[in-house]
């Protein structure tokens, strides 16, 4: 088994004090940053939240630790995307079942499988649980970034970020292309070269999607364009929109059009 112990040692060293010294929030962000062993970590974690014994020994397998590695805890709850979105209803069924009291006489555990999914609706009502927060119920919201999630929430959590495992180089056609599409000045005056380059949406989904890491890779690090922080955040959601909206609409070219117009507006 892939040891995230020592991949993530720095996040499962603070784990363990909040658990032991009882600081527990009641509620944590896990910014994944992409880490390739993010299903796997989550686990690890619920058993270190649930298990007395796993704080002194991360390899505890004992039956409640096996049944959190099957998903069979009667405890924990995943709320995954009900297509594009998570809806109020499934938080709603949720904090239903969660008046029931514990089957181990433990913490109640729900995990949000993708932060980011959360629309104004099910955000306002996920604010409800983060606001009024019950004795012995710990949520866990998991996002690859924490600027994809809505504020008020995000306001709310503990945040944990996870170490990156993938590759953070990327190709100067990434870095070119990022500036053609970003300088608000030259946007589309560059055009004809950007839809040479993009091709068709398939091709351009993908390589928005390589572009929006390259952005976020220089977040509090190196100057891009002249933009700021805040900017560069702002960039980043127009590139998650426009990737989301390419999922049911088919006209290539309108989609980057709305993309330049948005950007401009930075």
């Amino acid at each position: 088994m892939k040891n995230v112990f020592e991949e993530q040692q720095n996040f499962f060293d603070f784990l363990s004090n909040e658990i032991k010294n009882n600081k527990l929030s009641h509620a944590y962000l896990i910014e994944t940053n992409n880490y390739e062993s993010t299903n796997l970590l989550i686990k690890e974690v619920l058993k270190l939240l649930l298990c007395k014994d796993k704080v002194d020994n991360l390899e505890c397998s004992c039956n409640l630790c096996n049944l959190i590695e099957n998903e069979l805890y009667p405890d924990i709850r995943y709320i995954y995307p009900d297509g594009n979105n998570i809806k109020k209803e499934q938080l709603l069924e949720l904090k239903e079942q969660f008046q029931n009291k514990s089957a181990y006489d433990n913490k109640q555990i729900y995990v949000i499988t993708d932060a980011t999914k959360l629309n104004s609706s099910s955000a306002n009502t996920m604010l409800k649980f983060l606001e009024e927060p019950e004795e012995n119920i710990i949520a866990i919201l998991v996002c690859d970034n924490r600027y994809k999630v809505i504020d008020t929430i995000v306001s709310r959590c503990q945040i944990l970020s996870l170490k990156e495992s993938i590759d953070t180089s990327f190709s100067e056609e990434i870095k070119n292309l990022a500036v053609l599409l970003c300088d608000k000045n030259k946007g589309f005056k560059n055009y004809d070269e950007i839809l040479e380059l993009l091709q068709d949406k398939k091709n351009m989904t993908d390589l928005l999607k390589q572009i929006e890491k390259y952005i976020f890779s220089l977040l509090g690090k190196s100057s891009f364009l002249s933009y700021n922080d805040n900017q560069i955040i702002k960039i980043i959601s127009i590139f998650e929109k426009t990737i989301n909206k390419s999922e049911y609409n088919t006209n290539f070219k309108l989609l980057l059009d709305d993309l330049l117009v948005q950007i401009m507006e930075v």
